[in-house]
């Protein structure tokens, strides 16, 4: 095999179609592989090209630090500060095979190789509008203003234009078929823009044309699969600072319109495959910029062999499942859980961000001595996971918070047996609402008196707390479960919503840190609870319990509901409806009841109608909303987690 470095001055398509000759003579994916030269002075994880490349039986196995002395473009993501070098490992199916059922989605990293061992990522999953991870960014389109991408993006804080590097130089070449330029994880091949008009290789040269389109959007309310969100997950309207184009779900497959299937490739007669291969090519408009989805995309057409381990064991099911590594959990020993939703017979990806995290898993012990707030993340296959180490042995109950697209947010519990020792000592359920750790000290307050199916606002003040630092996008979290474990609440600070407010489930935490935090809760049942009140201080997080007695509550009033009003429950869960159609033209009433448990919902505000309402726990208020014309009005709770919509027909 030839050794070739793009340190040596040779052309464009020299350098990333290195080894074409060698490719014809035998296998591609064994022998097209751009090497860079070995020196004992350079440390391997920094040094470029290819390091090595093994054959096996199955696969070809490509190693590299992933980096070049040549620029690619705009497809190879600019190292982000602090990233660490690091080797790559790329399995390559020698024998690619179609798939016939469900194609696999591109996963969030890396989807193939180039041949120069940079690694060929998938640009739409790190940046989403609000973190919330359900609008995703297309940052090629968003780095360029239209010289090299269809979709580019002006902006007037650009300084100068984006610069082509070696694939958009691709694009200019229309005298051969392209080169070969890398591989995907399913093993098949990716070309640069330029093949023949038939797939049997006969025919002029030309570009390949995508079939993607942007849709015909003015609001971004649904996805293109169809899947209609709620009003707390709507992207931006489509103005001029986000124009059509921005994010991925901007675009939506048209069969047909394009020379490429779903997957951005064909089957095609190339050079290096005489009798054809299935391929991906990078795609270009009319005008010969860069258009979406760019190189692979966003399924895969092959089969991608999976390497992780598949044998884990069902624990629990209902709009979440939930399985384990093991069929019995240990004391002292890791365990692995997975959790994963489906719909359509599909496993859900895009679970939405709240609070910087896709779900919060909590874990307390049933005797309620222990709590931990841990959060899987997504892996391979479309499964969320999260490897956690019990101390002891004994029951205890999960609670999985999240929020799915389309659908308000959900916590389902599940209880599980630990095997092992069990805590020596009895639970000490201390009253002290004073609690220290270092040099920070919390006090908790509560302004009423602390009764079942009431609302009771706290306090948590604050001193020495000068190192705080936002967790998860607050200040604090508190965790909220009944002695018997029945009741759970994830408790959020309160923060007030602005008028134009637009990042539903998300809390902003800058500045210096608070002297206090407040919160609003309520106690469905008299009883006992222990409350955790989290806080991240230099770093690391501290959770500071508490002990809280709640006596049975009064008999509360609550308004007779009249005749033909809408009536809209609040939830854990958020508003049910969220979305509600109304009469244009007519006055209406809004019959909201309030559920008697831990909620952000304490208050409800029309912004444009300068209506703002309280919602007691376990009581029925109506809102009364004046006519209005054919449109839309937009409610929020007090702090903007919770928004719904009411449209006027």
């Amino acid at each position: 095999m030839n050794r070739r470095s793009l340190l040596a001055p040779i052309s464009i398509l020299a350098v990333l179609g290195a080894g074409l000759s060698a490719a014809r003579e035998a296998e591609p994916a064994r022998s097209a592989w751009i090497l860079g030269l070995p020196s004992a002075r350079v440390d391997p994880r920094i040094r470029p090209d290819v390091h090595s490349v093994e054959v096996q039986d199955s696969f070809v196995i490509v190693r590299s630090a992933g980096i070049s002395l040549r620029h690619l473009g705009l497809l190879q993501p600019a190292p982000r500060f602090g990233d660490a070098a690091r080797e790559f490992l790329f399995r390559i199916p020698r024998r690619p095979e179609a798939e016939t059922a469900r194609r696999s989605r591109v996963p969030a990293g890396v989807a193939g190789v180039f041949l120069n061992g940079v690694p060929i990522y998938n640009p739409f999953e790190a940046l989403s509008y609000n973190g919330a991870n359900l609008w995703h960014y297309d940052p090629v389109a968003a780095s360029d203003d239209g010289t090299l991408t269809a979709a580019g993006h002006p902006r007037p804080e650009r300084t100068h234009a984006a610069v082509a590097g070696l694939l958009e130089r691709l694009i200019g070449e229309g005298t051969r078929h392209s080169p070969l330029i890398g591989f995907a994880l399913d093993g098949y091949p990716v070309y640069g823009p330029w093949s023949t008009s038939n797939p049997d290789g006969t025919g002029a040269l030309r570009r390949m044309r995508s079939s993607y389109r942007l849709r015909a959007l003015t609001q971004r309310r649904e996805w293109p699969d169809g899947t209609v969100l709620t009003p707390e997950q709507y992207g931006p309207e489509v103005v001029a600072s986000d124009p059509l184009g921005t994010f991925a779900e901007d675009y939506e497959y048209a069969p047909g319109s394009g020379d490429l299937d779903e997957s951005n490739g064909r089957f095609s007669v190339t050079p290096e495959y005489p009798n054809g291969t299935y391929a991906y090519f990078l795609t270009t408009d009319a005008r010969g910029r860069l258009a979406y989805p760019y190189l692979i995309g966003p399924r895969f057409r092959g089969k991608v062999p999976s390497a992780g381990d598949s044998a884990f064991f069902p624990m629990g099911r209902g709009r979440l499942e939930v399985s384990a590594s093991r069929p019995a959990i240990e004391a002292g020993r890791p365990i692995r859980f997975r959790f994963e939703a489906r719909r359509g017979g599909e496993r859900v990806r895009h679970f939405e961000h709240v609070h910087e995290r896709p779900i919060h898993l909590l874990i307390a012990s049933h005797d309620l001595a222990e709590l931990e707030h841990i959060h899987p993340e997504l892996a391979e296959g479309d499964v969320y996971e999260v490897t956690h180490t019990f101390a002891h042995g004994g029951r205890y109950r999960m609670w999985a918070d999240f929020s799915l697209p389309g659908e308000a947010p959900a916590v389902e519990s599940f209880d599980i047996t630990v095997q092992g020792r069990a805590r020596a000592q009895e639970v000490s359920f201390d009253r002290s609402l004073t609690r220290r750790r270092g040099a920070l000290q919390v006090e908790l307050t509560h302004d009423a008196p602390l009764r079942a199916g009431c609302d009771i606002p706290m306090t948590l003040r604050l001193t020495g707390g000068e190192e705080l630092q936002p967790y998860l996008g607050a200040w604090a979290h508190v965790i909220l479960v009944s002695r018997d474990v029945r009741t759970f609440a994830h408790v959020h600070p309160l923060e007030a919503a602005g008028e134009t407010a637009s990042g539903g489930h998300a809390h902003a935490a800058a500045g210096s840190p608070p002297g206090e935090v407040r919160i609003m809760t309520s106690f469905p049942r008299a009883g006992r609870y222990r409350l955790w009140a989290q806080f991240q201080l230099s770093g690391e997080v501290v959770t500071l319990p508490f002990v809280l007695d709640v006596a049975p509550g009064a008999a509360r009033q609550t308004d007779a509901v009249p005749a033909g009003a809408f009536r809209i429950r609040v939830t854990q869960r958020g508003y049910e409806p969220a979305r509600l159609e109304v009469p244009a033209n007519e006055g209406v009433q809004l019959a909201f009841t309030s559920d008697s448990a831990p909620n952000c919902g304490a208050e409800v505000v029309f912004a444009s109608l300068g209506i703002r309402r309280k919602l007691p726990s376990g009581e029925t208020v109506i809102v009364q909303i004046p006519a209005a014309a054919a449109g839309e009005i937009a409610f929020s709770c007090g702090m903007g987690m919770y928004r719904g919509l009411i449209v006027a027909r």
